[in-house]
């Protein structure tokens, strides 16, 4: 881990200054749109590999501290995070426009759990669930940077079953770690894994109202505990979730087995609403 995330400089310390500063606030007032997408892509290759390895930055009125390379979604929030899953983070703030409980399983860099904290809803009660500690150590700096505390942030998985499981890294891009349930893994890090039955249990919560789940492949082990032993009352009403990776239709046909529609599909991820 880089020595700027061990010694808590203070926020500002890795801002960028002069041109590239100015290139990153062009990037930053690009529309939201495909062809200005295809802009923002071309614009931040140059930028991109002439920043430090960590950045100090401004998005969505918070103070962040994000790393120029080793997580796409770091990359994403640093350099075109109005791209950054649009339509998702807009249906999330009109749902919660009123409060409720989020959960954001896979948080990775907490893109999710940060564009709630930017809502600045003290009403909205957030659960973050990340496995990867050095992702962890960089979501609480941030969560710190901006005195948030209506998000919790849990350093273990969620799946089928409790106990020890193996955090094996992704290639070159944190938001590819995955975990391993078997025994016989060899490589990575042990880290604990719980239920979102239990999980729900232990921390006295009666009800999830949102959820956004990417678990590179392993949300029906995630969900299905919830379905099969909890309350329909306790499911969350809207379900965000990466519908690609999801090869096999296991996924949806769970989702759509216990009651879920597709409201809306962006550019990766289904819109899921729970029927009345």
């Amino acid at each position: 881990m880089p020595d700027a995330f061990q010694n808590n400089a203070p926020w500002g310390t890795y801002a960028p200054a002069g041109w590239r500063r100015e290139w990153l606030r062009a990037l930053h007032c690009l529309p939201v749109g495909s062809i200005w997408r295809r802009l923002a892509l071309w614009l931040r290759r140059p930028l991109k590999n002439r920043l430090g390895e960590q950045v100090d930055i401004e998005v969505w009125g918070l103070r962040l501290r994000v790393r120029s390379h080793g997580n796409l979604s770091e990359q994403r929030l640093l350099l075109m995070p109005q791209f950054l899953d649009s339509l998702e983070r807009e249906t999330l703030a009109d749902f919660l426009r009123e409060g409720g409980v989020f959960f954001d399983i896979g948080a990775n860099a907490g893109v999710y759990s940060l564009w709630i904290a930017s809502l600045h809803n003290p009403a909205i009660h957030g659960e973050a669930f990340e496995p990867d500690p050095t992702l962890c150590v960089l979501l609480n700096q941030n969560l710190e940077h901006n005195g948030i505390k209506n998000i919790h942030l849990n350093n273990c998985a969620l799946g089928g079953t409790e106990g020890m499981v193996t955090l094996i890294a992704g290639d070159g891009n944190k938001g590819e770690n995955r975990v391993e349930t078997a025994s016989t893994a060899t490589q990575g890090a042990k880290v604990p894994m719980t239920t979102l039955p239990a999980f729900l249990t232990t921390k006295k919560i009666d009800r999830i109202d949102a959820l956004k789940i990417d678990v590179e492949g392993h949300e029906v082990a995630v969900l299905e505990p919830l379905f099969t032993h909890t309350a329909r009352s306790s499911w969350p009403r809207l379900i965000i979730c990466e519908i690609p990776f999801d090869g096999d239709g296991r996924l949806e046909q769970l989702l759509a087995k216990n009651g879920y529609t597709l409201s809306a599909r962006g550019r990766l991820n289904g819109i899921y609403r729970l029927a009345a």
